[in-house]
């Protein structure tokens, strides 16, 4: 049978200043204990007194969590600060298993002789994992197409997913895109096995809401956003005149007014000029012309009609739609500014070793495709290995995947019974941002909303490290704990739980609890609720008290 192996933790590490999302309005929070007086001893003299503790089988929310509490706790230890010119470097590292797959004893797929294959999928939502192991949904220039079965190694708990790829509105829609990981494997002989060129995919897939069917997919284009290597990106270009893929991360979105600029990366974007024919008709449109500017030269323009791109630089604009005022005096632009663009031309590689196709649908099936053809929606994109086959694979082969992630070989000690295949996460992202800006990466959101403070002198203190519960316990703490997560995902909240100082079911609301002195004489605050929902509300609301 499949056994699940999912641990995940997160590691965040800040120098210069450092922030995250700051919680707003009313939480539903139980406080048990001296909440408010805990919180005033998290920083003495401008030093960390806590550890923050996340389970060592803790899903991406609970990450999340204490992601959210230890940015903040880093941001309380700066005294001295620019109010008006923040940065913040934060340093996520993130590491989880799918489930595994005994390919000796299992029978779901039976693999008994050689060149027997199986493909095997996980994905960022387990529901979606199974939906697509079924080798029936790939055409044959996959090399997904499995002879002998396909099967779900469920949730990746760090695999990014993006539940609404219309941040913006522009769709009409709140539809979701989520990342997968896919490998056909093959039997060489009784103990060995084979990845060979072309049978190892990453995918970027998008659905409808909450359609967890094939007739579910959806249709991605430029001005959508969806994960990619475990960062959000807006698509900025799916260029069918010159079959290529361009995505920017999101700097700046909303209106500019026609003759204004938007500063980013010492470029201007300027909105020249807007023009309107066929005012007050049916048959109404703007022309919009763009310029990016450099040291006050134009560098690149566009005259068009929304909506269009304009990159150059490495910036791109995406406008979306344009309108006069009522005087038609002025004209506005909406749109959306990124940068760090990702330019992928299909059938070219991406990196060495992993081509880039879009992802279409012919015939009820999925098909990588290198020629982008007007019409025909996009559903998706993948990036696919073409170097050297990988053979005679055993117990503890690593295949990696894009340096993101990999796909596994384990006996766990018993070659006669056992080679388990499983994909595994150990991934590290660097996040820079300045005030007012946000990044998302790994499943979680950190914003710089602002620093507080009106000095101008940079301490180089930092923030504390969020710690696993099989690293640390309450014999041996040194300082005060935050633990994030209930009795079932975390082995103190369980310790604390038997020992009958807190009371937290699946069915507990968000609670915020201090336990006294249970910490080798430290203080204790479990931030916890039944789910991993209400767990996120508790932390909100602690953030908030801080």
């Amino acid at each position: 049978m499949v056994r699940s192996i999912v641990k995940t933790s997160a590691i965040i590490a800040g120098s210069a200043m450092l922030a995250s999302t700051l919680a707003t309005g009313a939480f539903a929070v139980e406080q048990i204990g001296d909440v408010e007086d805990f919180s005033k001893k998290v920083v003495v003299e401008g030093n960390p007194n806590v550890n923050i503790v996340v389970g060592s089988n803790a899903n991406a929310g609970d990450v999340i969590s204490a992601a959210e509490i230890t940015a903040k706790v880093g941001n309380l230890l700066y005294t001295e600060q620019s109010a008006d010119v923040g940065s913040a470097k934060l340093n996520v590292r993130a590491f989880a298993k799918s489930d595994d797959y005994n390919l000796v004893g299992n029978k779901e797929v039976t693999l008994a002789t050689k060149d027997d294959n199986a493909l095997f999928v996980a994905a960022a939502d387990g529901d979606y994992a199974d939906l697509m192991a079924n080798t029936a949904y790939f055409g044959d220039d996959t090399d997904l197409d499995a002879k002998d079965g396909a099967v779900s190694l469920g949730r990746l708990s760090t695999l990014a997913e993006v539940k609404d790829t219309d941040p913006f509105k522009w769709f009409d829609n709140d539809n979701d895109a989520y990342e997968f990981l896919m490998g056909r494997v093959t039997k060489e002989n009784n103990d060995k096995w084979a990845i060979n060129e072309n049978e190892l995919s990453y995918a970027v897939l998008s659905f409808k809401d909450d359609n967890t069917t094939f007739k579910g997919l959806d249709f991605l284009c430029p001005g959508k956003e969806i994960p990619f290597l475990g960062e959000n990106y807006i698509i900025m270009s799916t260029s069918g005149s010159k079959d290529v893929v361009v995505l920017g991360k999101e700097v700046y979105q909303g209106v500019i007014k026609e003759g204004d600029t938007y500063a980013v990366n010492g470029l201007e974007v300027k909105v020249d000029s807007v023009l309107v024919s066929n005012a007050g008709t049916t048959n109404e449109e703007y022309k919009i012309k763009l310029q990016i500017l450099k040291d006050g030269k134009v560098i690149a323009e566009k005259f068009d009609n929304a909506p269009t791109n304009l990159m150059a630089g490495g910036i791109g604009v995406r406008m979306f739609k344009a309108w006069k005022d009522i005087g038609n005096d002025y004209g506005f632009v909406e749109l959306v500014v990124t940068d760090n663009l990702k330019c992928m031309p299909l059938g070219e590689e991406y990196i060495p070793d992993w081509e880039t196709y879009v992802v279409i649908e012919e015939g009820n099936k999925l098909v990588y495709t290198d020629d982008i053809v007007k019409g025909v929606p996009n559903r998706g994109i993948a990036l696919k290995y073409v170097g050297d086959d990988h053979d005679s694979l055993s117990s503890g082969k690593e295949i990696d995947i894009l340096k993101y992630a990999s796909m596994n070989f384990d006996d766990d000690d018993d070659k006669a019974n056992t080679m388990n295949v499983l994909f595994e996460m150990d991934t590290t992202k660097d996040l820079d941002l300045t005030v007012g800006s946000k990044g998302t990466v790994l499943n979680s959101e950190i914003a710089l909303e602002g620093i507080e403070g009106t000095g101008t002198k940079l301490t180089g203190l930092k923030a504390p490290l969020a710690v696993l519960d099989e690293e640390i316990s309450l014999e041996s703490a040194d300082k005060n704990l935050i633990v994030v997560g209930g009795p079932v995902v975390n082995a103190l909240s369980k310790e604390l739980k038997s020992m009958g100082k807190i009371n937290l079911t699946e069915e507990s609301q968000a609670t915020l609890a201090v336990v006294n002195g249970v910490a080798n004489g430290n203080d204790v605050l479990v931030v916890a609720g039944g789910n991993t929902k209400t767990t996120n509300e508790a932390a909100k609301a602690f953030v908030e008290l801080l």
